[in-house]
């Protein structure tokens, strides 16, 4: 359990230490096999000098290249808040915010706040029993924009009023009143570095690593070899969201007016500052007892 965990949390900045390696040694499909019953792990690369490590739950992609007989692999970070919005006449005086989260009892969210590190949870201390979509309903517009993240562990108790996070900062301009907030899984934000070797033949991936053995690209189905091109080639936070599109929300029977895209709103500043926590939070998750 623990090799699978350490490929699928750190993957992959580093380099492969090799003698006299080329494209054509490299370029192929690797799989790290595991007794867990979530399965193991499928790490690709591709020709066009991208690759892609999926495992169960998620897929995290990057670039590589080499570089004086090395592979130099780079994993492709994304921002920890990402922020879309349109607007939609149906919701009349009423701003509709929508997040996308895994850490749901440790995001904070401000709106219109004179000082941007003025923040309320997004639902209530110790909240469990979460059923998405979350979505907040505000009157009036929303001008501006404040996100952040506990730094701290589900069911760490704060000790005052203040904690220091990385408060993403974004303006809406355009007025838009349909919004929705993506905030990714550390995964994806976080830079890491893990050895990588490439020794008679086999690829090794961290210390726990056993060598996986190359198979070539087209052992793939043609479904997966589609999507795994096509999720290494495009951005995971693009600057339209479209219909079809892995954050664009769900409607059983869109409305054209539903299917309209999303544009990405940009980040103004984004600083590690002290926070000082609202009473209260937007939405509440608790179990219903029995």
């Amino acid at each position: 359990m623990e090799k699978l965990l350490l490929i699928i949390c750190l993957v992959l900045t580093g380099s492969i230490f090799a003698q006299n390696i080329s494209e054509e040694n490299i370029i192929g499909v690797y799989q790290l096999k595991s007794n867990d019953p979530m399965g193991g792990n499928t790490l690709v690369f591709l020709p066009n000098n991208t690759y892609a490590i999926a495992y169960f739950g998620g897929i995290q992609k990057g670039t590589w290249e080499l570089e004086n007989g090395k592979l130099k692999v780079t994993k492709t970070v994304a921002p920890q808040f990402a922020l879309y919005g349109r607007k939609i006449s149906a919701l009349d005086n009423t701003t509709q915010v929508k997040l996308s989260t895994r850490s749901e009892n440790r995001v904070l969210v401000g709106f219109n706040a004179k000082n941007p590190t003025l923040l309320k949870r997004l639902f209530n201390p110790n909240s469990n029993c979460y059923i998405p979509p979350y979505v907040i309903n505000e009157k009036g517009s929303i001008h501006q924009f404040n996100l952040a993240l506990l730094e701290e562990f589900p069911g760490y108790k704060l000790q005052g009023a203040e904690k220091q996070a990385r408060v993403f900062q974004f303006k809406n301009p355009e007025s838009y009143n349909d919004l929705i907030v993506v905030n990714l899984p550390s995964e994806y934000t976080t830079e890491s570095n893990i050895p990588i070797t490439f020794k008679d033949g086999l690829l090794y991936v961290g210390s726990f690593s056993e060598g996986m053995k190359k198979k070539p690209l087209t052992s793939l189905n043609e479904e997966d070899t589609m999507y795994i091109q096509k999720y290494s080639s495009e951005s995971l936070l693009p600057q339209k969201l479209q219909y079809g599109d892995e954050f664009f929300p769900y409607f059983e029977n869109p409305t054209t007016e539903e299917l309209k895209p999303y544009q990405r709103v940009k980040v103004i500043e984004v600083s590690k500052t002290h926070i000082s926590l609202q009473t209260g939070s937007f939405l509440t998750a608790t179990c219903k007892e029995e």
